[in-house]
């Protein structure tokens, strides 16, 4: 599993292969200089990543607020004029209008507009459009910030003929930051260029939302409009606390939940004792619980939340809470909208029982459903008045009757797919494998339903030949959905694969009894012939993926990697002896031990042998005798061994292992420019990208052993490819030479993640970002004080997308407005999915939780 843990113990390699020649180059500039304060602390690093960014957020808004002014100085300076407002006065019951001027005032309106049409025009296809509630959102982060005033004063900036004004004077035009030595510079341009303004926007546009956020709850539950809660709901989608709660529940927090903050530690929120009369939950900063006689017990921090306990017992609080920090945000959520959230949820659940068991639990949703009736309500609505029900747990049988019966007849093909039936698709292996699915859509098929309607309606009698019609038609619509979903996946199972002909066989022979049977006929036809034309691609010669380690220019990408391709692999032996053998991707690790002995005659009849990893770090890997593609799990710099069980602990990593003493790109990363860097790693990224479909991250979150038949190789070389791309950045830059070197190359990453951010590939611009922040290179202090003070903001600005609060929302704000496709920051991806995983049970009472199924597949 990959986790930012093994990052980091990866990254020693570089620290330590670094301090071989850190006399050398690491620390000299051009005169031969050493850096003692840097040499200093080499040695001692608190951690192998420094983030320190060298502008803070509230200086990069201010710098974003002066390139709006000036933009709109020079493109639309009409905005901003002299403003006459009427103002009526009653005086003796007699009205009379009266006239203030507002001097060099905007309207709120027309600056909506204005940037509404000026987003649009600068990010072109770099983002998704912005709708007026996001352009509001980034208007009021500028005045929150003091970079825009309303003329009364408000602390809301509105969407109507309010007027605003910029509260920037000439004199505070040039922007103040310091560099990472504290010096201060004022080096902003006064002509600003079109990547600063794209730069500008793209920034309002991530940091808006939350701004709206806190907008939004500040207001009372009944002036909360549809989007706008729809906002807040995408927000709660992501608190740590509420992962555990249910979608109804969510929706139902984001029109009662309230924003508090308080500015100074210390503050006692509630006392041991005191009546509850609320919940939080932190959204930022952290709070110390004490207890009489205890003192402090436990801290909180951002995610977690309290006083739920004395809400749901009706009893006082049983802790005081005290804040540890300045500036704490919470969520609030009042006692009486609490219970009356409890209430609602067992309202809205329906549950559907066979012997006294539960078998199937539904959830309604507040939303119209245009789909026939549900059979596993108890009450049949109108269309006016169906909701939707949601699948919260269920047997697994009972899951897939559940979604034949309700998502299937009004399918359309081209139509978009129903999240429903895409999260089964997805994660149905976690529960229901393969040839248990496929026997109940045989039977199903075949014996027809087994639902029983609590009530009959003329309207939906159907006569037996129109039922069973209906019956076998759902089993070829749902074969059709799985394999657009998973696409050429699907083949590569066997029981799947022969499920295809299986079915064909039973839609003619029932063609020719059931004459609606032909439409159904022809779309079984369909299938078999892609069938057909997969089993030609998939049926290719193998080819060698990773050849010692290195990616082949033979390897399928944009195609998938397949389990019969092949690695070239180097095998080590205690004694030092090493050999090249040619392993298949399906191969165990037994299998390639059973290879080794073959081959070298290592090893008793009688005796086993381990396969072992050994890292440049000193760690060793044993990996158990059923893991399968062993060479793509390997990590950069390590070798893996054949031994036995008691030369395990004696194997070290070697002086081979500490990485290069040259640089062997050097003179492409001369020669090339960042544009072009920038394009080529893009192409490569988006082919890897595409060959890693979503069943290789469940089945690296749940585990590989769990599924014999998944080999996630493509997400191996992905995440491989990843931190190659990182130890890259840090490698050439500590490689070099002189330092004048250093700071050219620190200037070309930087440009080459700026490119790759603009060319949507999130995997190369993390990567270069995480291996600049590398303790190795961040405190090599000459290098960056040469940085222009220009490109040092732009760094500190890439290093705060890295910003782990509110669960990587800076992150989650860049994607959600970034156009697709984007290759996405799969370390982060793959943590949220593991997070999701280990905080929610598979099952409860013997029932799928398939609550627990839908950020799997999103």
């Amino acid at each position: 599993m990959y986790n930012f843990t093994d990052m980091r113990q990866q990254c020693t390699e570089l620290s330590n292969h670094s301090s071989r020649f850190h006399r050398q180059c690491s620390m000299e500039d051009d005169d031969g200089v050493v850096d003692d304060e840097a040499y200093s602390h080499w040695h001692l690093p608190s951690s192998l990543y420094e983030i320190a960014s060298s502008a803070s957020l509230e200086s990069r808004i201010t710098e974003v607020g002066l390139i709006i002014k000036r933009v709109m100085q020079t493109r639309a300076p009409y905005l901003i004029r002299d403003r006459k407002a009427h103002l009526q006065v009653n005086r003796q019951s007699e009205k009379k209008r009266n006239f203030q001027i507002y001097p060099m005032c905007m309207v709120g309106t027309e600056l909506v507009n204005w940037l509404s049409q000026l987003s649009t025009e600068i990010l072109n296809e770099m983002a998704t459009p912005l709708t007026r509630l996001q352009v509001v959102g980034m208007w009021q982060v500028l005045l929150e910030n003091g970079i825009i005033n309303h003329v009364n004063n408000e602390l809301q900036f509105v969407d109507k003929h309010i007027y605003y004004r910029w509260a920037m004077n000439e004199e505070l035009d040039s922007f103040k930051t310091r560099d990472r030595s504290g010096n201060e510079t004022t080096d902003l341009e006064t002509q600003t260029n079109l990547n600063d303004l794209k730069s500008a926007i793209f920034f309002l546009s991530t940091v808006g939302p939350d701004a709206l956020f806190r907008t939004i709850l500040s207001k009372s539950s009944n002036e909360r409009t549809a989007e706008e809660l729809e906002l807040v709901y995408d927000e709660l989608l992501h608190v740590k606390a509420l992962a555990h709660l249910s979608t109804m529940v969510k929706r139902e927090l984001a029109s009662i939940a309230f924003f508090e903050q308080h500015q100074h530690a210390g503050t006692v929120l509630f006392r041991q004792g005191d009546e509850g009369n609320c919940w939080y939950i932190i959204l930022k900063g952290s709070v110390h619980v004490s207890v009489y006689g205890k003192g402090i017990v436990c801290t909180l921090r951002e995610g977690d939340d309290f006083g739920k306990l004395a809400l749901v017992n009706d009893a006082p609080r049983a802790a005081t809470v005290t804040l540890r920090e300045d500036k704490s945000q919470f969520l609030r959520v009042d006692k009486v909208d609490f219970n009356r959230i409890l209430r609602d949820v067992e309202a809205n659940t329906v549950r559907l029982k066979e012997h006294g068991q539960d078998v199937l639990v539904l959830e309604k949703i507040d939303k119209p459903y245009s789909l026939a009736v549900d059979p596993y309500c108890e009450e049949l609505e109108t269309s006016r008045q169906q909701f939707r029900y949601s699948v919260m747990a269920g047997l697994p049988e009972k899951i897939v009757e559940y979604l034949l019966e309700t998502r299937i007849d009004a399918y359309e093909d081209n139509m978009t797919l129903d999240t429903f039936l895409e999260e089964f698709i997805l994660t149905h292996s976690i529960y229901m494998p393969e040839n248990i699915l496929c026997n109940y859509l045989k039977n199903y098929y075949m014996q027809g339903s087994t639902v029983i309607l609590a009530r009959i309606d003329e309207f939906y009698i159907l006569d037996d030949r129109g039922q069973k019609f209906a019956i076998k038609r759902r089993v070829v619509i749902f074969l059709a959905i799985w394999i657009r979903t998973i696409g050429q996946r699907f083949f590569l199972n066997p029981v799947s694969n022969s499920f295809v002909e299986e079915l064909y066989c039973c839609v003619l022979e029932d063609s020719r009894q059931i004459p609606e049977m032909y439409s159904i006929l022809e779309k079984m036809a369909y299938i078999r012939q892609l069938r057909e034309n997969s089993m030609q691609i998939l049926n290719r010669h193998s080819v060698v993926v990773l050849d010692c380690g290195v990616y082949s220019i033979k390897a399928p990408a944009p195609n998938p990697v397949l389990p019969f391709d092949t690695c070239n692999q180097i095998i080590h032996l205690p004694d030092t002896s090493s050999f090249t053998i040619n392993i298949r991707l399906d191969k165990t690790s037994a299998e390639i031990c059973e290879l080794t002995k073959m081959k070298t005659h290592y090893g008793g009849t009688n005796v086993d042998l381990q396969l072992v990893e050994v890292r440049s770090s000193g760690e060793r890997i044993i990996f158990s005798p059923t893991d399968i593609s062993i060479p793509t799990m390997l990590s950069l710099n390590s070798r893996l061994y054949v031994a036995y069980g008691a030369e395990v602990n004696t194997l070290t990593p070697v002086v081979q292992q500490d990485g290069p003493v040259d640089s062997a790109h050097s003179q492409m990363l001369e020669y090339m420019s960042s544009v072009d860097i920038a394009q080529q790693l893009s192409i490569f990224h988006f082919q890897l990208f595409e060959a890693t479909d979503e069943v290789e991250l469940v089945t690296q979150v749940f585990g590989r052993d769990q599924f014999p038949s998944c080999i996630p190789s493509n997400l191996d070389l992905l995440i491989r490819r990843f931190n190659e791309v990182q130890h890259w950045s840090s490698t050439e830059i500590l490689l070099a030479k002189s330092q004048s070197k250093r700071v050219a190359l620190l200037k070309k990453f930087i440009k080459i993640a700026t490119h790759a951010k603009e060319n949507r590939d999130l995997l190369s611009f993390f990567a270069i970002t995480l291996g600049l922040s590398n303790i190795a290179v961040s405190r090599i202090a000459y290098i960056w004080n040469r940085l222009p003070s220009k490109m040092r903001r732009q760094y500190a600005e890439f290093e705060g997308l890295l910003d782990p609060s509110r669960n990587h929302r800076a992150y989650r704000m860049l994607v959600r407005k970034m156009n697709t496709p984007i290759v996405p920051f799969v370390p982060l991806l793959l943590k949220d999915l593991t997070f999701t995983h280990e905080g929610n049970k598979t099952y409860f009472g013997g029932l799928v939780n398939f609550e627990k199924m839908e950020p799997q597949s999103d």
